[in-house]
């Protein structure tokens, strides 16, 4: 899962994390975490990549909604329970890297909707190229 090592303190976003089993079988580990921000990680694989031999964009939209989800969990009680009603995501062009770099924001939280900002980032040795940001919206579920 990750090596983060005060993951401990959010509890409820380890479970969260656990329950998300897509993300789980991607081999998605989250990074950094510290209230209202997430930052998750994702290795390439050959076996869901597009033809030119880049990230999926179903699997960069599935990884901006559940860093968007994370974020928005470090900001929740252990007994709130929040989904994503929308979100909107632009894509800047090809994800083609060795791994995906997630960065999720919040932007808005309040009792019932919070909204949150994801970046993603191709990530190729120490070159970072930014390949599409989402705005997410959850609401008390």
């Amino acid at each position: 899962m990750s090596k983060v090592s005060n993951l401990k303190e959010y509890g409820h976003l380890v479970h969260l994390f656990d329950s998300q089993k897509f993300m789980r079988h991607l081999g998605v580990e989250i990074t950094d975490v510290a209230d209202g921000h997430c930052e998750m990680m994702l290795p390439f694989q050959e076996s869901w990549s597009e033809k030119n031999g880049s990230f999926s964009k179903a699997i960069v939209g599935a990884l901006a909604e559940n860093v968007a989800s994370a974020a928005a969990a470090t900001l929740t009680k252990v007994d709130e329970s929040f989904s994503a009603s929308e979100y909107k995501i632009n894509l800047f062009g090809t994800a083609a890297g060795e791994k995906l770099l997630a960065v999720g924001e919040i932007i808005k939280s309040g009792r019932s909707l919070k909204i949150v900002r994801s970046n993603i980032y191709a990530l190729n040795g120490a070159d970072r190229v930014h390949c599409a940001s989402a705005i997410v919206t959850l609401v008390a579920a």
